[in-house]
């Protein structure tokens, strides 16, 4: 991804589950039953992450290397 904008890996809303996928949990309140997300989906709800999105990023790297041993 060059750019994160409006990427789910980047929006304060999403939560990763695996190095693949998430949730979004934009609606917390009103329902358990988040929407699963890719990665790279887009959303126009998008609200940036800051530095959570890289934390996000050295986390799926992370999870990449324990996976290739």
């Amino acid at each position: 991804m060059k750019d994160a904008k409006g990427y789910c890996l980047s929006c304060k809303f999403y939560r990763l589950d695996d190095i693949h996928s998430g949730v979004c949990r934009i609606d917390k309140v009103s329902s358990a039953n988040y929407p699963r997300k890719q990665t790279d989906d887009q959303c126009p709800r998008w609200k940036d992450s800051g530095q959570q999105y890289f934390i996000r990023v050295g986390w799926i790297k992370a999870k990449k290397v324990e996976g290739g041993k």
